[in-house]
């Protein structure tokens, strides 16, 4: 069998040629329909055309194959399709379509281009740094004295990096990220464009009659584990002292904002725009919505999940599911919402019923 890697295009969309034989036996699925189509590329499955590979994850989609333009389909086992020709095309069945897709998009993946083991002559090195030679510290990269770059990391351009801090093994930084003095960043991170990691927390004693706003210096650090991706124009405060602490696989998506002295565990999912403000803690596997704010010294507990928008003033216990402002039990933010839909009708019932009363009072 051909390796699909050794048949990309030079088109902007990554393509192969490949049959549909030979991708069942790739992804070890369950072929039903025709075993000679060859397919060239992904496609949604309302968009397909000749060539083209979808997936039907749940028995939702399966109701636009009949109509769908794609050739051949990963399919979750259980999921029945209907209207299905095969002579005509084609249907792999995998325990999981999301994985199966995730197995070809890696194969697939052509990188990012990124600069040549070595040192740019343009980036800036202090003595002091120690830079390990299988790194790639691309043009215009800063290194601070006392820093530590690790083996096979890649600085793509603009990376700066501050006094003591450190960058782990096959960490990947893109253009324009700032990592603050005292830092310390995992093992095979992910860094997007533009985050900075270790500007100062915003700590300030309020004025009083006696004093002016008064800056409290950020003496602490961040530690961030190892396999962790923080998304594009993020920030990581550095600790008032101590340490703000991001867990071992966590992913933050773009502009997502980890105050000062912030805990957030393992396996944690934050989609863009969320807030946590300080000390504010997060426990381990927890899936937080689009722009939730986590209020001060907010606990949030592990397994939980938050919908987009939520607000957290308190405590979320263990395996809870909340949404609303403020963040309550997605159970009762639900009956309340429905309770919501109502209301102007029953104000205008109540003002109704009232006004009788009142009449019938008058007129006795």
């Amino acid at each position: 069998m051909t390796s699909p890697s050794q048949n990309l295009s030079d088109d902007k969309q990554a393509q192969v040629s490949i049959r549909a034989q030979e991708l069942a036996h790739m992804v070890e699925g369950e072929l039903f329909g025709n075993p000679d189509i060859v397919l060239t590329h992904l496609a949604p499955i309302e968009e397909g055309s000749s060539g083209s590979l979808t997936f039907i994850r749940a028995q939702s989609f399966a109701k636009h194959w009949e109509n769908s333009g794609c050739q051949a389909a990963l399919v979750t086992k259980g999921v029945d399709v209907p209207n299905h020709n095969p002579d005509q095309r084609a249907l792999i069945f995998v325990p999981d379509a999301d994985l199966a897709i995730v197995q070809i998009l890696r194969v697939l993946d052509p990188g990012i281009e990124s600069p040549p083991i070595g040192v740019h002559p343009s980036a800036q090195i202090d003595p002091g740094a120690r830079v390990d030679p299988t790194a790639s510290v691309g043009p215009g990269c800063v290194i601070c004295k006392d820093a530590t770059v690790g083996p096979s990391v890649v600085l793509i351009a603009n990376v700066y990096i501050g006094k003591n801090s450190s960058v782990g093994s096959d960490t990947f930084i893109h253009p324009g990220v700032v990592i603050g003095d005292r830092c310390t960043i995992g093992q095979r991170g992910l860094i997007f464009a533009n985050s900075v990691i270790g500007s100062d927390g915003f700590g300030f004693l309020t004025p009083t009659d006696t004093r002016p706003v008064t800056k409290v210096p950020q003496i602490g650090s961040v530690e961030i584990g190892d396999d962790v991706e923080i998304g594009a124009c993020s920030t990581i405060d550095r600790a008032k002292f101590g340490a703000t602490k991001i867990g071992n696989r966590t992913k933050l998506d773009n502009q997502v904002h980890i105050a000062h002295n912030c805990i957030v565990g393992d396996d944690v999912l934050l989609c863009g725009r969320t807030t946590l403000g300080g000390s504010a803690t997060i426990g381990d596997r927890s899936l937080i919505g689009g722009a939730v704010v986590l209020n001060d010294q907010a606990r949030v507990g592990k397994d939980v999940k938050i919908a987009g928008g939520a607000m957290v003033l308190d405590e979320i216990q263990d395996g809870e599911t909340v949404l609303g402002v403020p963040a309550m039990p997605s159970r009762t933010a639900l009956a309340n919402v429905a309770a919501q839909r109502n209301l102007a009708k029953f104000c205008r019932r109540v003002d109704k019923t009232l006004k009788k009363l009142d009449d019938t009072y008058t007129t006795s």
